[in-house]
């Protein structure tokens, strides 16, 4: 639209503009773009050692396994007039111990309409992202829940929706946006959220004051507990930023994070957060226990070598002391090809979280290409 925007004003500076004269083959040079896209191809094998002590154990019966899995992602944005409309689509296989599975997903499939700069609603199948926390989101109400030990996975979306208005302002509140949500479901759409007939509407408010995001969610559901949610961010210095989210409904559950990013100034990135929910979850679940504390750390080119990071990540059940370790290294060498590469083992009591895994220890390699 900015493009659009542009060509106007030059057409019109020009046909009023007693001094100039206009060529209209200069304007057909301009690349008006109506249309973006991006995604990725990448592929992952696992070698992973068994967990004679996991009561899983006993259905595999040997030492090792191996594991693969590939995914194609794409994402297409088509701008109209006042009309974006947007996907994201993902085939997806796996193939653990032989075990082979694929699917093909409509992450997110919607038609955006953007009224004027304060207004603009969303139709279709859409991620909301509510929520400040890397590794955990308590007030994400409208999204599938995040993995903890893979955080950047793309999430499906919900059928939904979303109105949104946003107001920015010269003064210490520099910028407001709400966003009302309404989500369906019955035995066969949005079934992920509720398998019943149900109707949600969830609120959210954002607040940009000083420095300070803050976001206030709320969500009613007809049949079941009523939410309400609130988090902040903000940097303390360039290179230091905090965060914290809460979230309770109304049976008395709770569950909040406290956490951190922290550049130092040998480009060694630091991440870091607190959670802790007041029930626990059933053991089928990863990350069902009360408290956990998870740290990443990561440096660029360790000892001046380009092109190469180095992270290593610790998930701990602050409960049962039981954790997962993961040692990586990152190759960037090849425009638009990374190549990981880490080393993860889990520790704990055979009876604690991690130390029951079938995984015991494994080797994982994922090259992944762009465009």
């Amino acid at each position: 639209m900015q493009k659009y925007f542009l060509v106007t004003c030059l057409y019109s500076s020009f046909m009023f503009a007693d001094d100039y004269s206009f060529d209209f083959k200069e304007l057909e040079k301009l690349d008006i773009k109506t249309y973006e896209y991006n995604g990725y191809i990448k592929g992952e094998h696992k070698y992973q050692n068994l967990n004679k002590a996991s009561s899983s154990f006993p259905s595999k019966d040997k030492s090792n396994m191996n594991s693969y899995f590939g995914e194609a992602f794409f994402k297409y944005k088509y701008f109209y007039d006042k009309f974006i409309f947007q996907t994201e689509l993902a085939a997806n296989y796996e193939n653990i111990d032989s075990v082979e599975e694929d699917t093909y997903t409509a992450n997110q499939l919607f038609i955006n309409y953007k009224y004027n700069e304060n207004h603009q609603l969303n139709l279709g199948k859409k991620t909301a992202t509510w929520g400040k926390g890397y590794f955990f989101n308590p007030i994400a109400f409208v999204d599938r829940k995040k993995d903890p030990i893979n955080p950047e996975t793309n999430k499906e979306g919900y059928t939904q929706v979303n109105y949104k208005y946003n107001k920015t302002f010269q003064n210490d509140l520099q910028n407001i946006t709400f966003d009302a949500v309404y989500l369906k479901t019955t035995s066969d759409f949005n079934e992920d959220f509720y398998n019943q007939n149900s109707n949600t509407i969830a609120f959210k408010t954002y607040l940009l004051y000083k420095d300070i995001d803050i976001d206030f969610a709320y969500l009613y559901n007809d049949k079941l507990v009523n939410k309400f949610g609130v988090d902040f961010s903000t940097n303390l210095q360039t290179n230091f930023e905090i965060h914290g989210e809460y979230a309770k409904s109304d049976d008395g559950l709770y569950s909040y994070l406290l956490g951190l990013k922290y550049l130092t100034d040998f480009d060694l990135t630091i991440l870091s957060e607190y959670f802790y929910q007041n029930d626990e979850l059933s053991k089928t679940q990863s990350f069902w226990d009360n408290r956990y504390f998870i740290n990443k750390f990561t440096q660029k080119e360790p000892l001046d070598i380009l092109y190469f990071s180095i992270y290593y990540k610790n998930s701990y059940n602050l409960d049962d002391k039981s954790h997962q370790n993961n040692l990586g290294l990152i190759y960037t060498k090849i425009k638009n090809l990374s190549i990981d590469f880490s080393v993860g083992k889990n520790y704990g009591k055979n009876s604690s979280e991690f130390g029951s895994k079938l995984i015991d220890k494994f080797t994982w390699l994922q090259v992944k290409y762009s465009f």
